[in-house]
């Protein structure tokens, strides 16, 4: 017998999900302010990502001082009472 739609079992625990880092990053007098999206399981795999961004970022910097302001998961459902009337069709 085939299974139907509804006796798929989905993996949802491993989704990638969408993380916002907000960030700044000092390397000697010079300050740069980051905003970031990267896709992670979970925020050690986010860290991991702005870590290896990092790296690719700043290759000659001998030190960097990186201030992080926000890490979050993204909603995936946007809340459509922020844009109620302010769009028209």
């Amino acid at each position: 017998m085939t299974n139907t739609w509804e006796d798929v079992a989905w993996e949802h625990e491993h989704a990638a999900k969408e993380w916002i880092v907000e960030y700044t990053a000092r390397v000697g007098d010079e300050v740069t302010h980051h905003l970031t999206v990267v896709m992670a399981s979970d925020v050690e795999q986010a860290q991991n990502l702005l870590m290896r961004e990092l790296r690719q970022t700043y290759a000659g910097a001998s030190e960097i001082e990186v201030t992080v302001m926000r890490m979050e998961e993204m909603e995936t459902e946007p809340n459509v009472l922020h844009f109620h009337g302010a769009f028209t069709p």
